[in-house]
């Protein structure tokens, strides 16, 4: 947990400072920390354990959303739901585990659907643009595409 929080707290400086690329890197790296000590964490204190991972998924999900990459912070909103629907699906869950995931799924939730309606237009046209460029590579003839 303290490279987690190391992690975080300089993620959270760079936010501050308007270096959101930076963040994104800091609090991915966050992430992977929670996640790679998740089992171990989960069992000595499942409310920081899961809090840690909520906490890097919506920073992240933050950051991109002041860089302006919205397609890329709603997918950090699904990777965070998925990654509850995985553990909530372990067969060795307590009630008191499960209903801490389910509160934690439910706050997630709730951001989503504030992002969503405060950006669903600016992911519509990233979506129509990222579509239209994919469209233009296929209708590409083959000879021109780099390998």
């Amino acid at each position: 947990m303290q490279d987690w929080e190391r992690l975080t707290r300089q993620a959270n400086r760079a936010y501050s400072n308007h270096a959101f690329t930076d963040a994104v890197d800091l609090n991915r790296q966050a992430l992977m920390q929670a996640e790679r000590s998740f089992d171990e964490d989960f069992y000595r204190d499942a409310e920081s354990a899961v809090a840690a991972a909520a906490v890097s998924f919506l920073n992240i999900a933050e950051s991109y959303t002041a860089l302006g990459d919205f397609i890329s912070a709603n997918t950090q909103f699904e990777s965070a739901v998925n990654f509850l629907q995985t553990i909530i699906a372990r067969p060795d869950m307590d009630n008191e585990q499960r209903d801490l995931i389910m509160r934690t799924a439910t706050h997630i939730r709730f951001e989503w659907d504030l992002f969503t309606q405060s950006y669903n237009k600016e992911m519509s046209a990233q979506s129509r643009a990222l579509m239209q460029s994919l469209s233009n590579v296929v209708a590409m003839p083959a000879s021109m595409i780099h390998h």
